[in-house]
């Protein structure tokens, strides 16, 4: 891992093309452009002191994500499709949950 390069010198390149961005001619491609940089470096910041916090706690910041993705995945499991809080599939009609098919048009609902 001594090769790759870590947060510090990724914030480092940000900091540089944000300088570097100062030198775009169009002053509108220059504004998106350091919004961009801007963003992204306020976003390593951020994940750098959360890290840090993190890891003074003495708990494992990669086990906490790890954990947080599981519980997000079962979340998405247990959540009903959308069709199924939007309406009837077939006449778009709202549909009453103790029925299994839609009392407007009598499609069944799968």
């Amino acid at each position: 891992m001594g090769d790759q390069p870590n947060l510090d010198e990724f914030i480092r390149h940000l900091q540089a093309e944000l300088e570097l961005s100062e030198s775009i001619v169009d002053p509108v491609e220059q504004e998106q452009r350091q919004w961009q940089i801007e963003a992204s470096l306020q976003e390593a910041i951020a994940f750098s002191s959360r890290w840090k916090r993190i890891a003074e706690l003495g708990k494992n910041p990669i086990k906490i994500v790890e954990s947080i993705v599981k519980q997000e995945q079962q979340r998405r499991v247990n959540t009903p499709v959308a069709s199924q809080l939007t309406g009837c599939q077939k006449c778009g009609n709202p549909l009453e949950s103790d029925l299994d098919f839609c009392s407007s048009c009598g499609h069944i609902q799968k």
